[in-house]
């Protein structure tokens, strides 16, 4: 009979809860993460695009922390990004382009959080659902080998 080993239980730094218990430590980076992508879109002044820069944070806290880091984390990135935008005098037309520019980077953090999160819920709900059928494999086995024992 093959032993069945569950290939998920092989921690990685990929897997969503490689930080379990640790999401302190996870808004600690991430916010760190977040302020110097802010300073550096700063410096490197508005014609320089750093705006994929923010998803980075977004991204991690979504994946190794969940929706409401994550949401915590899209909100101040569009936050930072605003700011450096304007302490770097971005000239637009209109005073208002600024807030729909903010607006709509908001928008993309957020669907990239909720869009991480959900996929980071399915992974260990799939796993979750792994290990109790194997579980149930192995007393279905073990109720087997007793059958065939007691024959």
């Amino acid at each position: 009979m093959p032993v069945f080993r569950n290939p998920l239980k092989r921690w990685r730094f990929s897997h969503p809860g490689a930080f379990a218990g640790h999401c302190g430590s996870v808004e600690v980076v991430s916010i760190a993460l977040l302020g110097c992508i802010g300073w550096l879109d700063y410096i490197t002044g508005y014609e320089f695009g750093f705006f994929i820069f923010y998803f980075i944070p977004v991204a991690v806290a979504s994946w190794y922390c969940g929706r409401r880091l994550g949401l915590q984390i899209a909100f101040g990135s569009a936050i930072v990004w605003y700011l450096s935008d304007k302490y770097t005098h971005h000239p637009y037309s209109h005073s208002y382009f600024i807030y729909w520019e903010m607006f709509m980077r908001l928008i993309s953090f957020l669907t990239t959080t909720m869009t991480i999160s959900r996929i980071r819920d399915m992974v260990l709900n799939e796993e979750r659902m792994l290990s109790e059928l194997l579980d149930v494999r192995r007393e279905l086995d073990r109720l087997r080998q007793e059958r065939d024992n007691g024959s």
